[in-house]
């Protein structure tokens, strides 16, 4: 294991270094002198600077370097070296531990591009969070930088140019990257201070987790406010009893009225159509046949029925004001779009989920656009500021990734609902929880 120095020798060296570049440390980030900074983004800078003559030595000195792991004083945290080559280049490779292992993509790693032909750098990699979407680019650019910047896969920034350059920007704290960008780049948004969460979501995740595994599957099956198993079409009852997509999304969202009220949500209301509120006159030509928009009046009936705010309407709690993805009227967000965006929507509505509506192209003569399919998202933000995201959906847990690789190009319509401390699911029929 490499060690950096020792004793009085290594906090004198880390003084020093936080001394050059105006920074200092505070918990286990680095924050500039502004205020302004990445939280507890762990910054090994001072194993940066230690291996500085390593990392910027020639080509064939720097390829036959061995593997190690450093400790970081600077952000708590051990550090493991390599030096990989693909192709027509080398790789560099800093990576904070993460939960006992090195993944590529923990908060704080580099991963710096070199050239083999002739040792030039090309480019270089830092991760902001614990996700392999979320990251800079730092490119050479004379005798400055250029910066481009992704949270979970969206692109905010590309072609920014620093006054600074490269190799400067490469064996400086982040905090100084983040001062020089933060006239242009909202790093509150990137990498927030978190206050102590107050969110219910982790509860209620925990009590979905706890029975979803006993909940049974029936097509066109929801629970009515009897508490009986009932087909959504006709509310006759099941003869086996269970959930489809959207009686399974109205079962969690029962978990909320259920607490309130000692019953489930009724069904009939729920399935009220809104032409009025969204369509066009080709879409209202297959209202009775094809049904297009249900999920869409479906998710907006529930969180109508559970806010108890009439004056907001049925779209008041549609969420179109993402700054960080486009929205389109009554078809919601691009489905790649989505990680991004429950991301912004945890910081901004830490208490709240999400009742989701697949809006994809289905069915043939003609293919229309349609809301297909019905999902539930708790999102939250860890105390890592790391984005968690349960997806539950037709009676199991899935993830973000499971809708964009079955609904890749698609969009999803979210509309928001209040948590609760207060969160009972109802008892299925003939059992007891």
């Amino acid at each position: 294991m490499g060690i950096l120095y020792s004793g009085m020798q290594k906090s004198l060296y880390i003084l020093l270094v936080l001394a050059l570049t105006g920074s200092f440390v505070f918990g286990q980030g680095f924050f500039s002198s502004s205020g302004q900074g990445p939280g507890s983004l762990p910054d090994a800078v001072d194993v940066r600077s230690y291996l500085r003559s390593s990392i910027t030595g020639s080509a064939w000195a720097v390829q036959r370097l061995p593997s190690d792991i450093y400790t970081s004083e600077t952000a708590d945290v051990k550090v493991k070296f390599q030096v990989l080559q693909q192709n027509d280049a080398f790789y560099i490779l800093l990576i904070n531990n993460f939960r006992g292992s090195y993944p590529l993509y923990s908060a704080g790693s580099y991963i710096i591009k070199r050239s083999l032909e002739d040792g030039s750098f090309v480019q270089a990699k830092i991760f902001l969070k614990n996700d392999p979407d979320t990251f800079i680019r730092l490119f050479p650019f004379g005798d400055r930088s250029k910066l481009e910047l992704y949270l979970y896969g969206t692109p905010l920034h590309r072609n920014l140019v620093l006054p600074v350059s490269f190799e400067e920007l490469l064996f400086s704290p982040i905090s100084r990257l983040v001062s020089l960008s933060s006239g242009r780049i909202d790093w509150s948004l990137i990498l927030p201070f978190l206050p102590e969460s107050s969110s219910d979501i982790p509860k209620m995740i925990d009590v979905v987790r706890e029975q979803i595994d006993d909940l049974p599957d029936m097509d066109d099956g929801a629970m009515d406010d009897s508490g009986r198993f009932v087909y959504i079409e006709t509310g006759e009852r099941e003869s086996g009893g269970g959930f489809n997509c959207s009686g399974f999304a109205k079962y969690l969202a029962d978990g909320i009225y259920y607490a309130r009220h000692g019953r489930p949500m009724p069904i009939e209301p729920l399935k009220l159509k809104h032409p009025d509120l969204r369509g066009d006159p080709w879409s209202n030509r297959f209202e009775d046949e094809r049904d297009p928009f249900f999920g869409l009046d479906w998710t907006r009936n529930i969180a109508y029925t559970l806010t108890g705010r009439r004056n907001l309407g049925y779209e008041g709690m549609d969420v179109r004001d993402v700054p960080l993805a486009g929205y389109v009227e009554d078809v919601g967000y691009p489905m790649e779009s989505l990680k991004a965006v429950l991301y912004y929507l945890a910081l901004e509505y830490p208490g709240s989920f999400y009742l989701g509506s697949v809006n994809a192209q289905f069915g043939k003569d003609p293919v229309l656009r349609q809301h297909i399919h019905v999902v539930v998202l708790m999102p939250y933000i860890n105390a890592r500021g790391d984005l968690v995201a349960a997806v539950f959906e037709r009676n199991m847990e899935t993830s973000v990734e499971s809708l964009l690789r079955r609904y890749k190009g698609e969009s999803i319509h979210l509309t928001r609902v209040e948590g609760s401390d207060q969160y009972i699911l109802p008892p299925l029929p003939g059992r007891d929880f």
